[in-house]
């Protein structure tokens, strides 16, 4: 079988379409029938192990129907006392590597890699930069020797395994290269990276979306180009400064990023990447593509389409269950409650549904709750002649806030657009529920870049969220409520907590303050560092 390379070498583009982005031609029927195939593969391997023993019991599942009926819902506790030690002789089967993310506690959750997971997650990514450099279907952009700057947490983390996983799937040019990235410090890489990228240029970058929004505000302030120009004084550094002076000069405005790195992609990962698609757009040049990975899925498992628009589940990474929002409700009001859940092809749109996964090729998890809510916005696109379901990140699941009952449970997506919508250029922001006598709130926390009135802050949010969400707007218009209390944090706060964090030892994934349901602990500091009483 041909390499991609040789693939693209002789011109055929096609071929290649078809390897890493033929799954947007299948119908539903055909996406199902995948799905059931390798999900009965799995069964085999685990039906055939002592992962079989302890999950399914006294039950050998050999059919899909069977599995939901009698597998019972897991969560990664579920798996700690094995994944923790990295118990190989259980799994159904032997992994090649051991990928982690970090639990809301702070501990790691551990995922098993087998060969075929490995090498699908650099493949998936690949399929995903195919698609972000894309404009129209079929088109293939890919070039050998494509220079990559990738800005992600190194190994252990599945994001880093997955970067070793694209190297051996295709010959980029990584900046800086991959075998200096687990010796730099996240910091120390990014700053290399851009460094290092005023002589090579970038074709495609993959980022946090906060990164290159961060990149682009220093830009347009004008000091990034003046601090990188000063410091490269490389022959093609001072040609790609001086030419990105001219282009930046012609449109009067300041220096961008977009001057200096023409970019094919650009890929981000992260919540706020559908609230920053434009700012980056002007910044970079190019529209964000958004990935949809976790560590125990084995990485992506849902990628955009070239129109980048919303996200398309893949057949072969795992295989999908989805609780439906009023089954997730009736589980966390009665934990002993069994939620059902739907495939894929039984989704409707709008609705909320909490994500079940199954690993397939080897893997580990079964029937695991993802924590993850996703909210379905289209059957099909008959524009782009894609038969599948797409869908947006709705946040976590027990992230959810419910202010009096059943309101519509506010998320972060909703409270994220809220803010940004509010027009107030903004640091970040952590929201919780806390209740006071007879009264509940939702209550931001939120850090400006410049001063404003906090009745006017508030007053904006609070309508912004009465037009995401007709319950929460049901509480001022019938029950005369209006629960949305605002404080507003002083500059460098966020900034201030994360360097107090860095020096205590956290870990890189617990320096920010999760945006939802932030401790008593965390909003005493926050408040403490911006100057204010908890």
């Amino acid at each position: 079988m041909q390499t991609t390379v040789e693939l693209l070498r002789m011109g055929r583009h096609d071929e290649v379409w078809r390897m890493y982005c033929g799954f947007l031609d299948l119908t539903m029927a055909e996406f199902m029938a995948v799905q059931e195939r390798l999900l009965l593969e799995q069964l085999t391997l685990v039906n055939n192990s002592p992962w079989g023993k302890l999950f399914f019991n006294e039950s050998r599942p050999s059919t899909v129907e069977e599995f939901r009926q009698t597998a019972r819902l897991t969560r990664y506790e579920d798996y700690a006392p094995y994944l923790d030690e990295q118990r190989e002789e259980l799994l159904p089967q032997k992994p090649v590597t051991w990928a982690h993310t970090s639990g809301r506690s702070g501990a790691y959750k551990w995922a098993p890699y087998t060969q075929e997971i490995f090498t699908q997650a650099g493949h998936r990514i690949v399929a995903g930069f195919i698609l972000a450099m894309a404009r129209r279907r079929g088109e293939v952009r890919l070039e050998e020797r494509d220079v990559l700057v990738y800005n992600a947490p190194a190994r252990p983390y599945s994001s880093g395994v997955a970067l070793v996983s694209v190297q051996e799937n295709f010959p980029f040019n990584f900046v800086p290269p991959a075998e200096l990235t687990e010796s730099l410090t996240f910091q120390e890489r990014l700053e290399l990276s851009y460094k290092m990228a005023m002589v090579t240029g970038i074709d495609i970058v993959g980022s946090i979306t906060s990164v290159l929004v961060k990149l682009g505000e220093r830009f347009a302030s004008g000091s990034g180009g003046q601090q990188l120009s000063r410091e490269m004084l490389h022959p093609q550094a001072l040609w790609r400064v001086g030419r990105a002076l001219v282009r930046s000069r012609l449109a009067g405005r300041p220096m961008l990023p977009k001057d200096l790195w023409p970019v094919k992609g650009v890929v981000c990962g992260g919540t706020d990447t559908t609230l920053f698609k434009e700012i980056i757009a002007e910044y970079w040049g190019a529209t964000p593509y958004e990935i949809y990975a976790a560590t125990e899925s084995g990485m992506a498992m849902a990628i955009q389409a070239w129109d980048k628009k919303g996200l398309y589940f893949l057949p072969d990474a795992v295989f999908l269950e989805f609780i439906p929002e009023e089954e997730w409700v009736r589980n966390r009001e009665d934990p002993s409650y069994v939620p059902a859940t739907v495939l894929l092809n039984e989704v409707q749109i709008g609705l909320r549904y909490e994500l079940v996964i199954t690993s397939l090729n080897g893997g580990a998890f079964l029937r695991y709750r993802m924590g993850d809510m996703v909210r379905f916005i289209a059957l099909h696109d008959d524009d782009a002649g894609i038969a599948l379901p797409s869908m947006v990140s709705a946040g976590r699941a027990d992230d959810l806030i419910d202010l009096i009952g059943f309101t519509g449970l506010i998320d972060e997506p909703m409270i994220g657009r809220a803010v940004f919508d509010a027009g107030y250029p903004f640091e970040d922001w952590t929201a919780r529920k806390e209740i006071d006598g007879e009264n509940v709130w939702l209550h931001i926390y939120l850090e400006l870049k410049a001063s404003a009135s906090v009745d006017d802050v508030r007053s904006r949010i609070h309508e912004n969220l009465k037009a995401l969400n007709i319950f929460y707007a049901d509480l001022e218009s019938v029950l005369q409520i209006r629960p949305l209390q605002l404080t507003l944090l002083q500059p460098g706060t966020f900034r201030a907590y994360q360097l107090e964090r860095q020096a205590a030892g956290a870990d890189l994934a617990h320096l920010k303050p999760p945006r939802m349901g932030a401790t008593d602990t965390i909003i005493d500091d926050l408040l403490r560092l911006s100057g204010q009483s908890a």
